[in-house]
């Protein structure tokens, strides 16, 4: 009887320590571990370094501590999302929603049903993304957390956009704009005036429409951002121009965009409404270019419309065919769900690849690296040995010529010695047939022989006149070919010379500064006026260095021409660290971006086998 109390007695004490863990949920929050809360303070500007501090810590035991269980999940999730990766199922943050959902913390039940939502977004259930959207809208209004609530709304307006659900679209993406001036988030209030244009589109108001888009440029402008965004905003208010009947102030503004940037389908269509068919036909034949298989099937009406014209009535079978073709595809796009889900996985399997990839390419940098300066020094010595290879060929032919010039020397010598001998005995015979010498027949002899005498110095002469245009030519090529040779050669030595003074002038320069000196001997974080010295230091040592590099990419910022500066001076990635205040891997990190920032900047000028270091070196 004793043995069967105790058994009752410890089920009872098991059952209270159970409910007490299972009620813990419900009542105070407990102390949250420290690796979560910096990983949450960093979430919203530096993801990466969230999931990284997220993935180094050991994971909360889901039985004994819930709650950190719980945030784990969420912000893993957020985290992961942030950085547009793939999230094959709600699984993890489902976890912390059905914690949260019990719990009277209206912050993290928002943030739970956000993720929820967004996952089921991605994974293609609408329905089930729309339902914990608008439980997340409940929750975020009894909060001050803005930034969570700009996210709810935004995404049920684009929700709603998509169903063509005016009303209801303009109401969210109104509630969104005014969590993102809540706010203060510029970035926010651009995405959600875009969204709020697009519902007065849908609505057909659309001054309204164009008033909103220009609030959005405006703002775009503001934060220095004339890029790809803000030639979106300029692409969808010529749009808005063109469904409200204004064609030509939709083809003035379309055509004033950069040219990368411009829509050649609005631009075609825009032409066809004109009734300008040439040049409709050019742009949508442009258009063509697309894996998008509803602008693909809109091209192809436009242009069936265009070939029952005359002049392109012979292609008109054939845009028939694509149009129906298209057309079946869109059905078939529709319907066919499954081809998604296998898109995805596709998708998936890619990421994977390109991942291993990547693994593959830096195992493999050294031995590439070690390849490519065996094959500059391989260019290098065939490039010395056809530069010997001109330099003996223009001394074998200057020898030719020399020796050609001597030959043509001595013939003249003959030539002119043949011609005085021949004077000379003229110059007998005539004086013996004034001496009247001799008789009448060798008097005509004698003129015979002059005759031929003289029509031989007559010979003789051209020949000599020709030796000497020979001469004179030959002279003046030999002449002009050593100038060239000696000139050649005093001008590759001289700049040979004035490239190494000049290096080692520079390189003498920079040692001796006393900034550099000291950050030789200790590296620390440089304050600006200490940036502002070593930038004066590089543009007046290295020939306007810091200019040449801000002219031939203008979108450099300060820290990556900070960079710059410190590879040009030599400085190592360990001594750059501590001069950054950052971790060697995060330098190296740097110096990738920044020569993916050169190579587009560039347009291929840079290539992928070039190393930044020697780069900006050379530079």
């Amino acid at each position: 009887m004793r043995k069967i109390t105790h058994y009752i007695l410890y089920i009872l004490i098991a059952f209270t320590a159970l409910l007490n863990i299972q009620c813990s949920g419900n009542g105070k929050e407990k102390t949250l571990l420290p690796e979560l809360v910096h990983a949450e303070s960093v979430m919203f500007d530096y993801p990466d370094s969230a999931l990284h501090i997220l993935e180094a810590m050991p994971m909360p035991s889901e039985r004994r501590d819930k709650e950190n269980h719980a945030l784990w999940c969420l912000l893993v999730t957020q985290a992961q999302y942030k950085q547009v990766m793939r999230i094959p199922s709600d699984s993890l943050v489902r976890i912390a929603y059905d914690y949260y959902k019990t719990t009277d913390n209206a912050r993290r039940k928002a943030m739970s049903a956000l993720y929820m939502g967004n996952i089921n977004y991605e994974l293609g259930n609408i329905e089930d993304a729309m339902r914990y959207y608008l439980e997340g809208k409940t929750a975020v209004e009894k909060t001050d957390d803005y930034k969570t609530g700009y996210l709810i709304m935004s995404s049920l307006a684009d929700l709603y956009l998509f169903r063509n659900l005016a009303d209801y679209a303009l109401d969210a993406c109104t509630k969104a704009y005014n969590y993102a001036i809540k706010d203060s988030n510029k970035r926010y209030q651009m995405s959600a005036l875009k969204f709020l244009a697009r519902c007065y589109c849908i609505r057909h108001e659309f001054p309204k429409a164009i008033d909103t888009y220009n609030k959005c440029s405006s703002i775009s402008l503001e934060l220095g951002q004339k890029d790809e965004y803000y030639y979106q905003i300029q692409t969808e208010i010529s749009l808005v121009y063109s469904n409200s009947g204004n064609l030509e102030k939709s083809l003035v503004l379309s055509k004033s965009l950069p040219v990368e940037y411009q829509s050649t389908v609005l631009i075609g269509k825009n032409y066809y409404y004109l009734n300008e068919h040439d040049s409709a036909y050019i742009y949508l034949q442009k258009s063509l270019d697309t894996d998008n298989v509803y602008t693909k099937a809109l091209i192809y009406e436009l242009l069936y419309k265009i070939s029952d014209s005359p002049k392109y009535r012979k292609y008109l079978k054939t845009y028939c065919d694509s149009l129906l073709f298209y057309n079946d595809s869109i059905i078939a796009l529709d319907k066919g769900k499954e081809i998604i889900a296998y898109k995805e996985k596709y998708d998936h399997q890619k990421l994977i690849t390109e991942q291993q990839r990547l693994k593959l390419e830096k195992a493999d940098a050294q031995r590439l690296l070690f390849i490519i300066t065996i094959c500059l020094i391989v260019v290098i010595a065939v490039v010395a040995y056809f530069y010997q290879k001109r330099l003996v060929r223009k001394e074998t032919t200057i020898r030719k010529q020399s020796e050609q010039l001597q030959d043509y020397m001595l013939q003249l010598h003959e030539y002119e010695t043949r011609l005085m001998q021949n004077n000379r005995y003229m110059n007998e015979l005539q004086e013996q047939i004034s001496r009247q010498e001799v008789n009448a027949e060798e008097i005509e002899s004698y003129r015979e022989q002059i005759d031929s005498l003289q029509s031989e110095n007559s010979r003789l002469s051209e020949n000599i006149n020709t030796l000497q245009q020979h001469i004179a030519e030959y002279t003046s090529k030999l002449d002009k070919a050593r100038r060239d040779t000696e000139k050649f050669r005093s001008i590759s030595e001289e700049n040979l010379n004035l490239k190494q003074r000049e290096r080692m002038l520079a390189d003498y320069v920079v040692d001796n500064d006393s900034l550099v000196k000291e950050l030789r001997e200790k590296c620390r974080v440089l304050d600006d006026m200490e940036w502002e010295t070593l930038e004066q230091m590089c543009e007046s040592t290295y020939g306007n260095f810091v200019s040449r590099m801000q002219s031939i990419c203008p979108t450099f910022t300060k820290q990556e021409l900070h960079l710059c500066i410190l590879i040009k001076l030599r400085f190592s990635n360990t001594q750059m660290s501590e001069i950054f205040g950052v971790s060697v891997s995060s330098v190296s990190q740097k110096k990738f971006r920044l020569k993916k920032h050169l190579s587009e900047s560039l347009e291929g000028s840079l290539p992928e086998e070039m190393t930044l270091d020697r780069w900006v070196g050379e530079f």
